[in-house]
């Protein structure tokens, strides 16, 4: 019947009857050419197109190659990473209609694929991948129905961002090389190697790649992160402090870098406060004599016990073992703690706070042989002359004092004895520093 609506290829039309007696193509003067209504988007009908317009607008349209895709999402999506790896993206039912929210539509005009070079896409490997996208989106929608676009969209994106594989092989995340090491704490660790993909970026390029990584790692939870930078990579820390982070700590050959993730301010701890310096008091009971050295790097050569910094890693005991027999040629064995000085941003420390422990060691070899570029006299004295000697340093001459008490009362007045036990964390243990019990009181409550 003339006027009756028809379906074209799935969308509305109007089919128009011929007058009788004209001539094929011409259309009666008394009745009007039909008006399409167009199709309601948005709030409303905008306009209308008779069927000449709607032909020569299709004879202008893009090769489907290079044409947008235009689709009705509700205003609840405004805003939301349609292709972010966050479930849920669509809610509705495969084949289900597309619903209207709060009574409005918006439309999103999404090209899930670059533009190619030509109608077939370009060639070689990117025009494949864009070819495979481009199938990847049309199965999608396919499958998917009206009431799926969002997850059909999310999957196309997801494919061109993957360079045309399919959307399940790439898995959402910062880029391989920044993923990182985490913690139990819950912050995350990346190193920088000299020859690894990182190291030979330019600063635009890692900055980009680390400005990803931080959006995923909020995404994930984590709290903050650790960024080690070697020295001959150091171009890449402008680019990272430009994204917020700090300088910890540095070290011979590397930096460290860190960036507060989590809420109010940071709980990251700080790197080391303290320098530790250990000396040994070597004394030999037999004979009362005590090994003193004069330091030739000082500014006034006073009466000392040999000694230096703790290296990391090292054991107390261990430290005062080796300054001295590199100071003095003496072979020494570990028995005691004596006594601790602290002391806050004393000159060569950096600013730092220097703890300063005194070690009892029993000599096994008596023999010195001086160390000209750390010493100008190594000797052994007699404890009393010490202990009343004026060329020697306050801590020098309390410690020949405590030792001349241990040895008339006995060293177990004056020694801090020292125990190995095990770390809460399996495989470790530490030393723990302190007076020992009587041994009358261990037997009456039985802890030998």
């Amino acid at each position: 019947m003339a006027g009756a609506p028809a379906e074209r290829g799935g969308g509305a039309g109007w089919a128009c009857a011929r007058v009788p007696g004209a001539l094929p193509g011409q259309r009666s003067a008394a009745r009007p050419p039909p008006v399409i209504p167009r199709v309601e988007r948005g709030r409303g009908a905008v306009g209308a197109r008779t069927p000449a317009r709607l032909r020569s607008r299709k004879r202008r349209r893009r090769p489907a190659s290079q044409r947008k895709t235009a689709l009705l999402l509700p205003l609840r999506g405004r805003g939301r990473d349609l292709a972010g790896p966050s479930a849920g993206l669509c809610e509705a039912a495969p084949g289900a209609p597309l619903r209207r929210r709060g009574g409005a539509l918006r439309r999103f005009t999404a090209a899930p694929w670059a533009r190619a070079r030509g109608p077939t896409g370009g060639g070689g490997a990117a025009g494949a991948a864009r070819r495979g996208g481009r199938r990847e989106g049309a199965r999608a929608m396919r499958a998917c129905g009206a009431g799926c676009v969002r997850s059909a969209l999310a999957r196309v994106l997801a494919g061109r961002r993957c360079g045309g594989r399919q959307a399940s092989g790439c898995a959402p995340g910062p880029p391989a090389e920044l993923r990182g090491e985490p913690d139990r704490f819950g912050g995350v660790s990346v190193r920088v190697a000299p020859g690894g993909a990182l190291g030979s970026l330019d600063a635009a390029a890692f900055g980009s790649r680390l400005r990803a990584a931080l959006r995923q790692w909020r995404s994930e939870g984590r709290i903050a992160v650790w960024l080690h930078i070697p020295i001959l990579q150091s171009r890449l820390i402008a680019p990272a402090a430009s994204l917020g982070f700090r300088f910890h700590h540095a070290e011979s050959d590397s930096a460290t870098l860190t960036l507060w993730l989590g809420e109010g301010p940071s709980r990251l701890p700080g790197y080391a406060t303290h320098q530790v310096g250990v000396a040994g008091a070597v004394f030999d009971e037999s004979n009362r004599k005590i090994l003193v050295v004069q330091d030739r790097n000082k500014s006034s050569n006073m009466w000392k016990f040999p000694g230096g910094l703790s290296e990391p890693g090292e054991d107390i005991g261990d430290t005062a073992v080796r300054e001295v027999f590199e100071e003095t040629g003496i072979k020494a064995e570990f028995r005691s703690l004596l006594s601790i000085r602290q002391q806050h941003a004393p000159p060569g420390a950096f600013g730092k706070s220097d703890m300063y422990i005194i070690c009892r060691l029993e000599p096994r070899s008596f023999s010195i042989s001086c160390c000209p570029q750390e010493c100008v006299r190594c000797e052994w004295m007699d404890l009393g002359d010490l202990a009343s000697a004026r060329d020697t340093t306050p801590v020098t001459s309390r410690v020949a004092r405590l030792l001349l008490y241990g040895l008339r009362e006995g060293f177990d007045k004056v020694d801090l004895a020292m125990e190995e036990l095990p770390a809460l964390h399996p495989g470790l243990f530490y030393k723990l520093y302190h007076k020992e019990l009587p041994e009358s009181y261990r037997t009456a409550t039985g802890q030998q």
